[in-house]
């Protein structure tokens, strides 16, 4: 597999995505999450992966429904369950919180928003800050469904994939941010903060 080359001479491989695009969050990114938002009532998880969202929520006393597409080896996965084909029950938390997988991301936020707003839930996704582009998007998700907050961490993320250690010395090249929906913010009410480094 070939390697790029940038001018400060730092060698990025160019391999393949993960099949299921799981990249685990940082664990520091949920508990910066959850320094700025509260959460009420359950927390669904809906693209769980390994586990490292769910286990933030879990240490802080939250109850959180862990899913995925498929179990990837996280001992508290509650169900097997394709995020985009599910409905809303009773049983379903009103609450999502999840690091979605980057080439289903659109479709994330339109099915999350389609589950929380008319329950008055949160949702709450972490998207590279590039999200925010594109005229498609604007017009299909943040016209009709404006984000309440954005969070930006100013510092960039690292997020290695599946189960492998980020390498040393490696620092994250993509601009990531909270993106939360709470009830009905109107256009051009959104809140854009910054997560200090």
């Amino acid at each position: 597999m070939p390697k790029l080359q940038s001018k400060s001479n730092t060698k990025i491989n160019t391999g393949l995505r993960p099949e299921h695009d799981l990249y685990p969050t940082p664990k520091s990114c949920t508990e910066e999450l959850l320094q700025r938002e509260k959460f009420v009532g359950r927390i669904w998880e809906c693209a769980c992966g390994l586990g490292d969202i769910s286990e933030v929520f879990l240490d802080q006393g939250h109850t959180v429904l862990s899913t995925d597409i498929i179990d990837h080896g996280y001992e508290n996965i509650s169900a097997v369950a394709d995020f985009l084909k599910c409905r809303y029950s009773d049983s379903i938390p009103r609450n999502i919180v999840t690091n979605p997988p980057f080439k289903y991301a659109n479709q994330f936020i339109k099915h999350g928003i389609e589950l929380t707003k008319p329950h008055n839930g949160k949702l709450a996704l972490f998207l590279r800050l590039n999200m925010l582009e594109g005229q498609k998007r604007y017009y299909e998700i943040y016209k009709p469904n404006p984000p309440a907050r954005i969070w930006i961490f100013s510092a960039r993320q690292t997020l290695w994939r599946e189960k492998q250690e980020a390498p040393k010395g490696r620092s994250g090249t993509t601009a990531y941010a909270w993106f939360i929906w709470e009830g009905g913010t109107a256009e051009g009410d959104t809140r854009m903060k910054f997560i200090e480094p």
